[in-house]
């Protein structure tokens, strides 16, 4: 039993889990900070919702990466249970469509509360998902990082105020932009870490686009635009001093900024950058949530 659930776990790859929990609990905190009446009992069914999908991506990324020969012994994005034979291909592709429509079934119910708006959000949400990774999959073509910072960024945020609001807000633009830049960094320092292992195995990322320099670069402003949002915020007036909590990460996030930026073996050096990565945004989102809730 113990087993069984720990398959499970590497399988879902759980620890991802915050880029989904931390917009959706922002956008309800936000909400509530702009002084918006928030519907609360809508917050577990709308981040549900969303966790299935991620899951459900999840589990067909890590499926179609092993059919379509991308997934071996040396790469570090995938759970490693099929190339460990674990699992078998069938069970992650069978339950990963299960998530993917346990999420859009949920989706439905919300939009039978909040109306069509919502409805067409969860589509571009659904659809996004189901094609991240596939036999034709956006992902193996330099696409990833653009439809995840829309997916995962505005789109996921925007869904979730609108859930909690029934309305959207022209100040809402604003953390979902940190929400999308953060998220989408942890993509792309992955795939600037695997450059030479990706172009080996036959797919296009984004790093091969731009180029590593500019790619470097992006990493860089990705940071620099979801630090300058608090100090935005609380410049409106709107917001009370405690927005600006998110800054206390800057020393780290510029610390690791640097490592990037000045990286050259890429895969020794950036080795643990999507984990840091997503640490930063961890902590980044907590203190954002932490100083909407004071400012509320």
């Amino acid at each position: 039993m113990a087993d069984s659930l720990k398959i499970r776990w590497r399988a879902l790859r759980a620890y991802s889990f915050t880029a989904t929990i931390i917009p959706v609990t922002v956008a309800f905190l936000f909400a509530r900070a702009q002084g918006l009446p928030v519907d609360w009992p809508l917050f577990p069914l709308m981040l549900f919702c969303a966790l299935l999908l991620h899951a459900g991506v999840n589990l067909l990324n890590d499926y179609y990466d092993f059919i379509l020969g991308f997934d071996t012994p040396e790469a570090r994005g995938s759970s490693g249970l099929l190339i460990e034979k674990k699992v078998s291909p069938s069970y992650l592709l069978k339950w990963g469509r299960a998530y993917i429509g346990g999420g859009a079934a949920v989706g439905l119910v919300l939009a039978a509360i909040r109306g069509w708006p919502l409805l067409l959000m969860g589509i571009a949400g659904v659809t996004g998902a189901w094609f991240y990774s596939h036999r034709r999959g956006y992902k193996y073509k330099g696409l990833g990082e653009p439809f995840v910072f829309v997916l995962m960024g505005p789109l996921l945020f925007d869904s979730a105020f609108y859930i909690a609001t029934g309305t959207l807000t022209v100040e809402a633009a604003w953390p979902a932009l940190s929400c999308g830049c953060l998220v989408t960094a942890i993509l792309l320092v992955n795939n600037l870490r695997d450059v030479k292992m990706d172009a080996g195995a036959g797919f296009v990322t984004l790093p091969m686009r731009l180029g590593l320099r500019q790619s470097k670069r992006l990493y860089a402003l990705f940071f620099i635009i979801a630090f300058i949002i608090p100090p935005v915020l609380f410049a409106s007036g709107t917001f009370k001093i405690a927005v600006l909590l998110p800054e206390l990460c800057l020393p780290a996030a510029a610390r690791y900024v640097r490592i990037v930026l000045c990286a050259e073996n890429l895969p020794v050096e950036l080795a643990d950058g999507p984990k840091n990565t997503a640490v930063l945004y961890l902590f980044f989102g907590l203190l954002f949530a932490g100083g909407l809730l004071i400012s509320g």
